[in-house]
């Protein structure tokens, strides 16, 4: 991965390492500056956490089953979108979206949204049937 940024090639480089290791293709379109005002170790929670949530989705489909990551600067905000297949559309309770994981569970996806807010970001998340996407933009250059 050449993403501008060493972190997030390293973020990323493991996570489509893992994923292309479970049957799923992965596409990636990313162009950031090296020096980020979100620490590598924020991002590298919000992004993995993503990441993780996709790959976990991609799990309960049968047939082609992919990740498309766009990331990019707009500005001084770093933008960041992705698409996954998912199985039906899932329903939400609260912000958060209705898991059938056991034991407990939200808490990286909570972490997330709070690293971003702390930052002045967002993220959002829509389902419908058959994908999911998951979206965000943060100020990370001054």
């Amino acid at each position: 991965m050449k993403t501008g940024n060493v972190s997030l090639d390293a973020i990323l480089s493991a996570k489509i390492a893992q994923a292309k290791a479970e049957a799923i293709t992965v596409t990636v379109k990313a162009n950031v500056p090296d020096i980020l005002t979100i620490s590598d170790l924020e991002l590298s929670i919000v992004i993995g956490n993503l990441l993780d949530n996709a790959i976990e989705s991609c799990r309960t489909v049968t047939g082609e089953r992919f990740i498309r990551i766009f990331i990019s600067m707009k500005g001084t905000m770093l933008y960041f979108s992705m698409l996954n297949t998912a199985g039906p559309k899932k329903k939400k309770t609260g912000s958060l979206f209705v898991t059938h994981k056991d034991g407990a569970h939200g808490f990286g996806l909570r972490r997330a949204e709070a690293i971003l807010e702390e930052h002045g970001g967002w993220v959002k998340y829509n389902s419908e049937d058959g994908a999911f996407t998951s979206e965000f933009l943060v100020p990370a250059i001054e």
